[in-house]
């Protein structure tokens, strides 16, 4: 009986010695979310590089306030900001963002000028969501990327 109890405690031993552990679940870091004040400069638009001589757009994201700014082409514009996380990935953090046109300067500016910063204006306006990293910015309309921004 002594003999049983010993190879029972010795098998239970070695069950729980060999059994697979989980690592620790990390714990998710704090979200990143825009900062008041800070510049984004547009890099690309629809997939495309801007050209490095042109005057590139800027945004600036205000969550708390629920605004976003910046220089366009010509004028400077605001927009209302609706921004919401959806999740934290590891190439950035989603986020729903809805921007709504409120006003822009009235500067006129050489024709081609004013077509681009009203196709900029627009393709804000038809923003859905955004993916932000440390040093990035993406704008998409459902998932077609329409606007990516670096940190100035």
């Amino acid at each position: 009986m002594r003999i049983k109890l010993i190879v029972i405690f010795l098998l239970t031993t070695f069950a729980v010695a060999c059994s697979p552990r989980q690592a620790p679940v990390a714990a998710l870091a704090d979200p990143l979310v825009p900062q008041r004040g800070q510049v984004w400069q547009l890099v690309a638009q629809q997939g495309k590089r801007l050209a490095l001589n042109k005057k590139a757009p800027t945004l600036l994201l205000d969550p708390e306030a629920g605004i976003a700014t910046g220089d366009a082409q010509c004028n400077t514009y605001t927009f209302h900001c609706h921004l919401l996380l959806v999740s934290q990935m590891p190439d950035g953090d989603h986020y729903t963002l809805a921007l709504e046109p409120w006003g822009s300067g009235d500067t006129s500016c050489p024709e081609a000028d004013m077509n681009a910063e009203q196709r900029y204006l627009a393709l804000l306006a038809k923003t859905t969501s955004m993916r932000l990293t440390a040093t990035t910015l993406t704008l998409y309309q459902k998932d077609r990327e329409i606007l990516h921004f670096e940190q100035q």
